[in-house]
């Protein structure tokens, strides 16, 4: 069968033997890891740190927080470490109290910053600073500098942000924790190679995410605003992560006001999957996660031009329930990564209604962008 669009690949007539045979490998993987797995705080301590960087150009190290509250107060940040001291770092910020309008960093869209000295090898550039001060409970959000009001270049404002990240969640690592029928799924699809199967291990990387709680406080122009946010935080690392190799991906983060949280997405990267689906479900009081088995979402109907849906609904399933989520995104800022603003991200700001509860979160949408925008 011809990949649709001439990039998402939709299996052959070996798909189920594929599919079976890949399914049979990945619970004999599990298995072995649950017989060689390290203690949990052996583990913590080496994951929530700044970590060595690879001698590949793409090697990565990037953590990312994204909170938000039912009065659409709002914080997106992040600082992916690369070679040669680039940093691709950025915040925008929302505060109900101060304005409805969005703030963001003085470089937006484009993210590309660089390390000094003394700040090599950290969470750390141009005044934004993020840094963990107990593994995988507790992490520290610090900005100082100027911002302005987003496609507005006439106002520079002074802002001073301090707050902590805490949780009550469990992790979850997409490495060791996804459903393995997602895995099977996504890879009983593609054409299966020596050179396929090189590149799964190549261009593989270490990914986990954790839900918790955002409080803090922000000084705009000697003005201070409280802030308590429900916050998602993730981070990745691996050898290399070439964004010229991702045509596509969205990715929900959902807090509900029930207390659960969601993350599900889809996840188009053609030289390893082009139809993958992930996610998790995660309950307070560390009642733990619960990985999606099925997203029925081909990105392919939503967006694929370009533009992004502002009002639209999937549905997934976990555990053999079906979820129906409902998305109306609020505002949606966008932003490029890379030297050659290879890659064109879309952070929407979203309500959530998901089987009939009320949600608020945010909706990221990545495309390859072909063309150079920014020098």
């Amino acid at each position: 069968m011809k990949p649709i669009f001439g990039v998402y690949q939709q299996g052959g007539r070996l798909y189920y033997l594929k599919y079976y045979l890949m399914l049979c490998l990945l619970y004999i993987r599990k298995l072995q890891q649950k017989l060689t797995k390290q203690s949990d705080n052996l583990k913590d301590e080496g994951l929530d740190k700044p970590q060595l960087l690879s001698d590949n150009v793409h090697a990565v190290d990037a953590v990312y927080f994204n909170g938000t509250q039912s009065d659409l107060s709002w914080i997106v940040c992040g600082t992916a470490r690369r070679r040669n001291n680039l940093v691709n770092g950025f915040l925008y910020l929302k505060v109900a109290g101060f304005s409805d309008k969005l703030l963001v960093s003085p470089r937006l869209p484009d993210t590309c910053m660089y390390q000094t000295e003394d700040e090599f090898g950290q969470y750390q550039v141009e005044g934004l600073k993020l840094y963990p001060l107990e593994p995988m409970k507790s992490w520290k959000l610090e900005y100082t500098g100027k911002m302005r009001f987003e496609n507005d270049h006439s106002q520079l404002l002074d802002v001073n942000l301090e707050a902590k990240w805490t949780t009550n969640f469990s992790y979850f690592n997409f490495a060791s924790d996804m459903d393995a029928t997602s895995i099977a799924r996504a890879t009983a699809k593609e054409l299966w190679s020596r050179e396929h199967f090189k590149n799964l291990k190549k261009y593989h990387q270490t990914h986990y995410e954790h839900y918790g709680f955002l409080t803090g406080s922000v000084h705009i122009n000697g003005a201070k605003y409280e802030l308590s946010l429900d916050c998602m935080r993730d981070h990745s690392f691996g050898e290399q992560r070439n964004w010229k190799h991702f045509h596509r991906y969205v990715m929900h983060f959902i807090h509900l006001e029930n207390g659960d949280r969601i993350t599900v997405g889809a996840i188009c990267m053609p030289n390893t999957f082009s139809s993958l689906e992930v996610g998790f479900l995660s309950f307070p009081n560390n009642k733990g996660n619960l990985a999606i088995s099925n997203v029925y979402m081909n990105l392919y109907h939503y967006g694929e031009q370009g533009c992004p849906p502002v009002d639209y609904a999937f549905q997934f399933a976990a555990d053999k329930r079906v979820y129906t989520v409902k998305v109306k995104a609020v505002i949606g800022p966008e932003f490029y990564i890379g030297t050659e603003s290879e890659c064109r991200i879309v952070e929407q700001l979203c309500i959530f209604d998901v089987n009939g509860i009320k949600g608020w979160g945010a909706a990221e949408w990545q495309y390859r962008n072909n063309s150079r925008i920014l020098n």
